[in-house]
């Protein structure tokens, strides 16, 4: 299998996350997801898309995450009892959910002035704000975890970091931080990390 993604993707850090922890040597392919070359691969022109091995291409990377965790330790990622995996699933879109408010939010601020709008990026990131809040209601009960829900909350909290949208995510999120600080050197989250500039 073939991972095409970008290397800042919060979506496709989700995804790589995934395969290591499933134990899966996944190929992983950077593209420009504007070039021509990747629109006929992705129509849609959004990273990650995965190539199978028959050939059959998937998108969206809840669906991507579920395949690759299945090629390998799937237990790891998916629990194994239906509600543990609900909930994780449900992190999962809140998680995913936040990082679609950040990345809006962040499209409008590199706007040109005369064509930004103020109360389009604030309703974004005030989405963004509420999700990370209900995120720290939950983040009490993370230690120990690495299920996919875990691991786009990772992605998302880094990519908000690389970015630099809004305010600073740690701030009065205890818990939040504690376990992203906590987690930090795991291999799974070094192997992922955005390049550096």
């Amino acid at each position: 299998m073939k991972l095409y993604t970008s290397l800042t993707s919060p979506y496709g850090r989700k995804c790589r996350m995934a395969a290591i922890l499933a134990g899966l040597d996944l190929d992983v392919a950077e593209v420009d997801y504007k070039a021509p070359d990747y629109l006929a691969i992705n129509p849609l022109g959004k990273v990650p898309a995965l190539q199978r091995d028959d050939g059959s291409l998937m998108i969206d990377s809840s669906v991507i995450a579920q395949i690759v965790a299945a090629a390998g330790d799937e237990a790891k990622v998916y629990p194994a009892d239906r509600e543990a995996r609900w909930q994780a699933q449900g992190l999962e879109a809140l998680a995913d959910g936040v990082i679609d408010a950040a990345i809006l939010a962040w499209l409008e601020i590199k706007r040109p002035d005369g064509e930004r709008s103020s109360a389009w990026e604030q309703k974004q990131l005030g989405k963004m704000q509420a999700g990370l809040d209900a995120i720290e209601r939950q983040a009490a009960g993370f230690t120990g975890r690495t299920d996919i829900g875990v691991l786009a909350v990772l992605a998302c909290v880094g990519w908000i970091d690389l970015r630099g949208v809004g305010e600073d995510w740690r701030t009065n999120r205890p818990n939040l931080t504690a376990w992203v600080d906590s987690v930090s050197n795991e291999p799974f989250v070094t192997r992922t990390a955005p390049p550096a500039g």
